[in-house]
């Protein structure tokens, strides 16, 4: 049985709830990610899943990780927006330790440039330094602001896999507004110590990213 990730930014509210909680009945995903998550959606998932931390606001901060087996989750300490972090056995999946690392780097083109620079630098330090931890299967999922041209989302190639790219059909994840078609694929879930065999995008009414959608086994 594969293990299903479901990762979306919800807008800060603008989401609809409803279109929310549908999504996440169609998809019935055993990992749930969520950036930007206001009170609203925080609802949607308040008796979600065995373990989740949820930590909404009304700003782009709001944050969610929720699994459907029992996990330790924490928060991790990171430049600019925290990630929350899980682990836990994937035993009924036929997986070994999981980790999962949601996380919502800054925006390259936020003003100050200058400042976003720094901020990026930094981030994908300590991303990576989680990275090479050792662990039986890790998954890095959420918005991370880079398309597959940027430097950044290179650098991750470099020690995970693009579960999107492994499946074989990556899809633009990102518009202008929530109504124009997607432009940009910024929203990832990269894996260590698994298979990605199948991937997909979700739109939720309101919000400006589609949801990815990847499902991952053992490798055999």
């Amino acid at each position: 049985m594969p293990l299903r990730i479901l990762t979306a930014n919800l807008y800060s509210g603008r989401a609809d709830p409803a279109a929310f909680a549908s999504a996440l009945a169609a998809t019935e995903p055993d990992i749930v990610a969520i950036q930007e998550l206001a009170p609203n959606a925080a609802a949607v998932l308040a008796d979600w899943g065995e373990s989740r931390l949820l930590d909404p606001n009304e700003e782009t901060t709001g944050m969610a990780l929720a699994v459907r087996a029992r996990a330790h989750l924490t928060r991790l300490e990171f430049p600019y927006r925290d990630p929350v972090l899980a682990r836990f056995d994937g035993g009924q999946w036929g997986f070994g330790e999981i980790e999962v690392v949601n996380t919502h780097l800054v925006n390259p083109i936020a003003r100050p440039f200058r400042v976003s620079k720094r901020l990026r630098r930094a981030e994908l330090a300590a991303l990576e330094g989680v990275m090479k931890n050792p662990v039986a299967t890790r998954l890095v999922v959420g918005d991370l602001n880079s398309s597959p041209a940027w430097p950044l989302y290179r650098r991750l190639t470099d020690i995970a896999i693009d579960g999107a790219v492994a499946a074989g059909k990556p899809k633009r994840t990102w518009g202008y507004f929530p109504n124009s078609p997607p432009m940009l694929r910024i929203d990832h879930v990269f894996v260590q110590g698994a298979r990605c065999i199948s991937t997909d995008i979700l739109k939720i009414a309101g919000a400006d990213h589609r949801a990815l959608v990847v499902d991952v086994e053992p490798i055999s």
